[in-house]
């Protein structure tokens, strides 16, 4: 099946860029590191950028990162795939740390990416 691409441009037809599910969801995510909770008025929950900010000061951050993910991806609709997994990569000497985020979906997918969000 196929999304919308990340980041949208339009391809030649006029029409949004499309990719796999599986890359725009990646891309999804990705978005999201970057973007503070509540900036988008379309679904309050999508993002996470305040979550890296304050991660050295809250050590249940990739749980609350699993949730918030789950529950965007519940408000947009996207139900092929849940967070199952989220874990810190621990990251000496840096200002944020790097967490994979292993989600699974429907016939046995399973998808694995990393997010960071760079100072």
């Amino acid at each position: 099946m196929q999304s919308i691409a990340f980041p949208m441009r339009l391809g030649e037809s006029g029409l949004l860029r499309r990719e796999d599910r599986a890359t725009g969801l990646i891309g999804l995510l990705q978005v999201m590191a970057r973007t503070p909770q509540g900036s988008w008025r379309g679904c309050p929950s999508f993002g996470l950028r305040d979550l890296f900010e304050m991660h050295r000061q809250r050590a249940d951050t990739p749980r609350l990162m699993m949730e918030r993910i789950n529950t965007t991806l519940q408000d947009l609709g996207i139900d092929e795939f849940r967070v199952v997994e989220v874990t810190r990569e621990l990251s000496p000497g840096r200002e944020t740390d790097t967490y994979a985020v292993l989600l699974e979906g429907g016939a046995a997918d399973t998808l694995t990416t990393m997010l960071t969000l760079d100072p």
